[in-house]
């Protein structure tokens, strides 16, 4: 009886994990599927960390956190050093991108993470708005620059 409980009681807690799952785990894409989606291929490097409510109101507590039933998005103030390539006129000296406002994170951590982060990157993005590819998804590092502007290219004729 405590055997077919047990049996039961596992395949219930292997049934729930692939439902959990994709809450916490971050989205993903490859070099080539960002290059190919990528409007803009920017050169910049992360100045700030912020975040903020659904109403734009700024949130200072380092406790504070994102993820699934929390109004508060984490931003990345982005510094543009140079346009690589762009379809728009103008390009923003900075820009705010979001992360993955589903992720758990805590104001504190990304901010720890980016203290003295001076790391010149890529950024992909999409639109007139300069928005992450997927949600959280832009950054590269630099050493990747050829291989983004060949595949750009060979798909953006």
């Amino acid at each position: 009886m405590l055997e077919r409980l047990m049996k039961r009681l596992l395949l219930s807690l292997m049934a729930t994990i692939p439902l959990a799952a994709p809450a916490s785990l971050p989205l993903q894409m490859s070099l080539t599927a960002m290059a190919m989606e990528a409007d803009h291929v920017l050169v910049g490097r992360v100045v700030s960390v912020d975040m903020v409510d659904t109403k734009g109101n700024p949130v200072s507590d380092d406790q504070a956190r994102t993820g699934p039933g929390s109004a508060n998005v984490i931003r990345r103030r982005v510094a543009v050093d140079e346009a690589l390539i762009t379809n728009t006129g103008r390009v923003p000296r900075e820009l705010l991108i979001p992360l993955d406002p589903l992720m758990h994170y805590s104001l504190g951590q990304i901010r720890a993470a980016h203290q003295n982060d001076a790391t010149t990157r890529l950024l992909l993005l999409k639109g007139a708005g300069f928005s992450s590819l997927k949600p959280g998804i832009f950054f590269l590092p630099l050493k990747e620059k050829d291989e983004v502007l060949r595949v750009h290219s060979a798909t953006h004729r």
